[in-house]
């Protein structure tokens, strides 16, 4: 611990000055926290010293029977405003990973926030929280982390460094009455196929994201706002990536993003 800070503080300016620098953490920094409500704390430090805009929110499953162990089925972390890129029509943005870190490529379905109730202090449920949603894209998660073992110790471990969110990519656009949650979806590394699913198998769908957002910000104050982007789970899973490889993801017949990966340093 970093003499004179308490233990949340500590962990939290250890992963932004890793973040910000670029390096690699090889030990968590500090104790693990038990608790979803410890990481939650050391995140929201985190947020306020590494001092970019939160422009939206990563969420992502806890599986079973840790979602029973640690009270939800869900966690979330921010997406900072400049590691989100939305490329033109056939471009391929690089997107940096921490090298000797954590690094994993996601396909997901993004949902931005068109506007926000006036109390999210209420039982909601996924039809309900669509009403606030003005849109629906296609788009690619970059999950990195200066720590390697970010997923090796639990949800709140994960939670504690911005749920290992790393960057987005924003796809194209997709129609709002699309039946999309059957669409076949695939993530490729280098041309090969890593993962193949459908919305559907995601717990209660995107929009179970959505709602899942609105409870926690009534529980911990979350910072939600209009215009920000939900990154609402991996579809085909979370696939690790190395520096040099080129992720894309296929959502039915029509929508492809891409993205080529890059370490920290080289982006």
């Amino acid at each position: 611990m970093i003499e004179g800070r308490e233990p949340a503080e500590a962990i939290a300016q250890a992963f932004v000055s890793a973040r910000q620098a670029g390096n690699a953490l090889i030990d968590y920094p500090g104790k693990l926290p038990g608790t979803l409500d410890e990481a939650y704390g050391i995140q929201e430090r985190a947020i306020a010293l590494f001092g970019d805009r939160v422009a939206g929110w990563k969420v992502g499953k806890i599986p079973e029977p840790l979602d029973a162990t640690y009270g939800s089925n869900r966690l979330t972390g921010p997406i900072f405003a400049d590691s989100i890129v939305t490329p033109g029509i056939g471009e391929v943005p690089v997107m940096p990973v921490f090298e000797h870190g954590f690094a994993a490529g996601e396909a997901e379905y993004l949902l931005r926030l068109g506007a926000l109730p006036e109390n999210f202090d209420r039982a909601w449920t996924n039809e309900e929280v669509a009403q606030y949603v003005d849109a629906i894209h296609v788009g690619i998660e970059v999950a990195s982390s200066p720590f390697p073992g970010i997923n090796m110790h639990g949800p709140a471990v994960t939670v504690s460094d911005f749920g290992n969110n790393n960057g987005l990519v924003i796809g194209a656009a997709i129609p709002r009455d699309t039946d999309f949650l059957e669409w076949p979806v695939a993530l490729t590394i280098d041309g090969k196929v890593a993962g193949e699913a459908t919305a559907s198998t995601m717990l209660d769908g995107p929009f179970g994201a959505v709602r899942f957002l609105f409870e926690l910000a009534a529980n911990r104050q979350l910072p939600l706002a209009q215009g920000q982007w939900i990154s609402t789970g991996a579809v085909t899973g979370v696939h690790p990536v190395r520096v040099g490889e080129l992720v894309e993801a296929r959502f039915a017949h029509d929508y492809s993003v891409k993205c080529r990966i890059v370490g920290i340093h080289d982006a």
